[in-house]
């Protein structure tokens, strides 16, 4: 009994033993399998990754062609780009240059200009005390008998009229000179260009008379000097806006030609307005104002011919002078240089003061007009008069009451 129950646990131990070595195997080869299982997973993954990679490579190569060429397209149309606005750049740096140079040739042709504007002004200046002087002078008659008695006042008057002409031929020539510098001048109106003068024509301008060479020289420069101060006419009103405010004016509408043009039809109210009478001026050679017979002060009233003054023009001309000097002070220099010029006196008969001189007005010529002539009134006529409507009647029918 006790040797088999010994033999049973013994058995049992023995298959307990069998059964866990069986479990083991089992689990080892699970494990085995499961390992022989994940390395072919892990070959497999690797074999698609693999063969992902070779597809990725692929894709990569053809994107790589395409950006590529999208690089050179895109590179070949920059270049197209910088040389296009290379080639504006280098116009916008030739039309600049060229730009450039045009405003230095009119800054210099401004330049010139003031400087011509300038000298011209000064001669004026210089010239207007010899000019106003120069009215002093004696007569023709006068002036005979001046040279006759005196051979200096006959050396110096010789003397005086060779260097007035001898300066009238210079101002006439710079005006040539300027005008054979500036080829426009001698443009005809219908733009053809003017025939061009003869050595001859010269030769004989300089033996003709002084107003004909000045008013030769006065037409030849017409037409330009008329259009340039038109043009320049039309652009301050159109920088200022002075054409739309004078719209509605007809005079201010006229060019600056035109004006002078109506103005210059009749001129004898501007010639008037520069002729001097005697009395303002003394002239060499007249006779005083107290010694003047009476019938010659209508004479004296009226300007002479021969007396011309342009005083108006001249202080114009040194207003605006004064102006493009300093324009802050150029009213109250103006002015004050006014008070020191000579002031044209008002024609007055002075002899008629203190009643040393009857006045009168002369009344004009009576038409249909008699002189009286006595009548001779009759006697009766008293009782005539007292007759009418009754006066007489009147009276007496008073009386009685």
């Amino acid at each position: 009994m006790g040797g088999g129950s010994q033999r049973s646990k013994r058995a049992r131990l023995y298959e307990s033993d069998s059964e866990e070595i069986s479990d083991q195997e089992v689990e080892r080869e699970s494990q085995d399998d499961d390992l022989s299982d994940g390395i072919e997973d892990d070959e497999e993954d690797h074999s698609l990754e693999e063969d992902d990679s070779e597809g990725e490579d692929d894709v990569d190569g053809e994107s790589d062609e395409l950006d590529d060429d999208n690089k050179d397209a895109a590179m070949e149309e920059l270049e197209k780009e910088y040389q296009e606005l290379r080639s504006q750049e280098q116009d916008i740096l030739k039309s600049l240059k060229r730009d450039k140079n045009e405003d230095l040739a009119k800054g210099q042709a401004v330049k010139n200009q003031k400087a011509l504007w300038d000298k011209t002004l000064e001669i004026r200046f210089l010239l207007q005390k010899p000019f106003s002087t120069s009215n002093r002078l004696p007569h023709e008659h006068v002036k005979s008998s001046f040279c006759s008695e005196d051979e200096k006042v006959s050396t110096a008057y010789a003397e005086l009229v060779t260097s007035s002409k001898k300066t009238f031929d210079s101002l006439l020539e710079l005006q040539g000179a300027l005008f054979e510098k500036n080829p426009s001048v001698d443009q005809q109106a219908d733009g053809k260009a003017a025939l061009p003068r003869s050595e001859s024509n010269t030769s004989d301008a300089e033996d003709t008379d002084e107003w004909n060479r000045i008013s030769d020289m006065q037409n030849r420069m017409c037409v330009f000097r008329n259009k340039a101060v038109d043009k320049w006419q039309r652009r301050t009103q159109v920088t200022t806006g002075a054409a739309a405010i004078k719209g509605k004016l007809h005079a201010f509408n006229q060019n600056v030609s035109e004006q002078v043009a109506s103005y210059m039809r009749d001129p004898s109210r501007m010639i008037k307005q520069m002729q001097q009478s005697r009395s303002t001026v003394a002239v060499f050679g007249t006779v005083p104002e107290e010694a003047m017979e009476p019938n010659q002060e209508e004479k004296q009233l009226e300007g002479d011919p021969e007396l011309v003054e342009d005083a108006e023009f001249y202080q114009q001309l040194l207003k605006e002078f004064f102006e493009t000097i300093d324009p802050a002070s150029s009213e109250a220099a103006f002015y004050a240089m006014k008070k020191f010029q000579t002031k044209k006196r008002k024609i007055v008969d002075r002899r008629a003061s203190k009643s040393r001189k009857i006045r009168y007005n002369v009344h004009e010529k009576i038409v249909n007009f008699m002189a009286p002539r006595r009548v001779k009134i009759p006697p009766n006529s008293a009782d005539l008069l007292k007759n009418l409507f009754g006066l007489k009647t009147r009276n007496g029918l008073a009386c009685e009451v």
